[in-house]
């Protein structure tokens, strides 16, 4: 009778409460349930047109760093193609969108008005970013060459170099926030 009386007493109470940021797995009767902290919040003390401004930086470096991906993965695949696939068409294409995007990407970073404070860094950044499109387009040249892949290899090389002169322009402008 005691046991009962427990259990029921017990299973009468109401749930306790658990305490944000701790992680708990409660198991009743075959029924689990898991309690997570709620999302944490950053704010920041910038004023708005700074902030805003360096999640246009932040955008643009993740464009940057995707077109270079993208290069990377059409000319890998390029590399090890097996009984012609990809095909010559697709790996252009794939390099021709590429070039699409980084001119996008330094058009859109050359239209770009910072904030005074990066009068400074900002003209390097559109500098490294017009180079953009010129190094895609020598990838698709080095594609076209008739040679063995060397003139596709090295202007695939420096595209990376490229995207990392742009990046670490874009860190430049970044490190420039008072």
């Amino acid at each position: 009778a005691l046991i009962g009386f427990t259990y029921l007493f017990v299973n009468a109470l109401p749930p306790a409460e658990i305490p944000v940021g701790t992680t708990t797995t409660v198991v009743a009767s075959e029924t689990t349930t898991t309690v997570s902290a709620a999302a944490s919040t950053t704010t920041t003390s910038l004023p708005p047109d700074i902030d805003a401004f360096l999640r246009l930086v932040d955008g643009y470096a993740a464009d940057a760093t995707q077109v270079q991906t993208d290069v990377d993965a059409a000319n890998d695949a390029w590399e090890n193609r097996a009984d012609d696939v990809p095909s010559f068409g697709d790996t252009l294409a794939a390099f021709e969108s590429a070039l699409v995007e980084a001119q996008t990407l330094s058009d859109n970073v050359s239209a770009t008005n910072p904030p005074d404070i990066y009068a400074a860094v900002w003209p390097d950044a559109v500098t490294a970013a017009a180079e953009l499109p010129t190094g895609a387009d020598a990838v698709i040249e080095g594609l076209r060459a008739p040679d063995d892949g060397t003139a596709r290899r090295e202007a695939v090389a420096a595209y990376a170099v490229l995207t990392d002169d742009f990046l670490a322009a874009l860190d430049a402008v970044t490190a420039a926030t008072p």
